[in-house]
């Protein structure tokens, strides 16, 4: 069938690559333009753009998804369904155009974790277990009806940058799964239930993105995790940004130390917590690159205590 996609970001690129080796014929690749980025301003190219060049596949360049005259566009493709993943909101005179309509893939379980960021929140809330919907693009955020949906076991250890890698493999194979089974007919979406309990996925900012090192330090852990490789959790060390990206918990033991204090411990940096340790194993100082922990107690601890903000 012929199918339009819109994407932005790397978790679409697994997606991408399958329509392209699958008998579907991609018409469009809706991204956003080329953007200034770095110190030199260097105008630069979505990830689904450069990856859409290499396949050999039309792109199209979007200023915004409310443009007048992407509709009538869009209808001279004859496509019978859109793809979206990781893009941006659609109004109704983009989702409404194809006959077997505009599919999302949103990596948790629907109708939990709603919003621009559901692996991260995942993880920060300590889920046991995560998942893969495809549905159908309604008004409203993740409100649409689920063609398919498929739950997995979220491991401990895993950071939001594996989990990410995971889903987005996986997303893709379900994606072309759904195309196929609207297509025939096997398929038929059902609502979404209603949950007012629902977890929601709130956009990550500076403000929700700090760590709170009076917590539990399995909290402390999950949200450190939840936060890794980017936007990264942080702290504040001497009043600069100081950057958690991986840690590694102690057993719980009584401490003498009030949370947020940062010692060393043999090689590595500790932090106290609400009920235990947390040993520091990846961190990234303001402005600086990202060292191993016993790199920055070498550097910067020598038997002191700090204080983390």
């Amino acid at each position: 069938m012929r199918v339009v996609f819109f994407g932005n970001g790397e978790f679409g690129l697994p997606t991408l690559r399958l329509l392209a080796a699958s008998p579907h014929k991609v018409m469009a690749v809706i991204t956003n333009p080329d953007k200034p980025s770095g110190r030199g301003h260097r105008l630069t190219p979505t990830p689904v753009k450069l990856e859409a060049q290499r396949l050999g596949l039309p792109v199209w360049e979007v200023d915004s998804p409310k443009d007048p005259t992407l509709p009538e566009r869009l209808r001279e493709l004859q496509a019978q369904a859109f793809v979206v993943v990781a893009y941006r909101l659609l109004p109704r005179s983009v989702w409404s155009l194809p006959p077997l309509g505009t599919l999302n893939i949103h990596p948790s379980l629907l109708p939990a974790y709603r919003g621009p960021a559901p692996i991260a929140w995942s993880i920060i809330r300590g889920e046991k277990t995560t998942g893969i919907t495809i549905f159908q693009i309604r008004d409203g955020v993740d409100t649409g009806e689920i063609v398919l949906q498929r739950a997995f076991p979220l491991p401990e250890e895993w950071n939001a940058g594996e989990l990410e890698r995971f889903l987005s493999e996986i997303g893709a194979q379900m994606l072309l799964e759904a195309l196929e089974g609207l297509s025939l007919g096997s398929l038929q979406p059902w609502p979404q239930p209603e949950d007012p309990e629902a977890p929601y996925a709130p956009k990550l900012s500076a403000a929700n993105t700090r760590i709170q090192w009076a917590q539990p330090a399995q909290v402390v852990y999950n949200f450190i995790r939840g936060l890794s490789p980017r936007p990264r959790a942080w702290t504040l060390l001497q009043g600069k940004h100081f950057h958690i990206l991986r840690a590694e918990r102690l057993p719980p033991r009584r401490l003498t130390y009030p949370p947020g204090t940062l010692w060393q411990e043999e090689a590595f940096p500790v932090v106290a917590c609400q009920d235990a340790p947390l040993q520091l194993l990846t961190v990234q100082l303001e402005g600086r690159k990202p060292i191993s922990g016993p790199e920055f107690a070498r550097g910067y601890i020598r038997n002191q205590l700090l204080h983390l903000e």
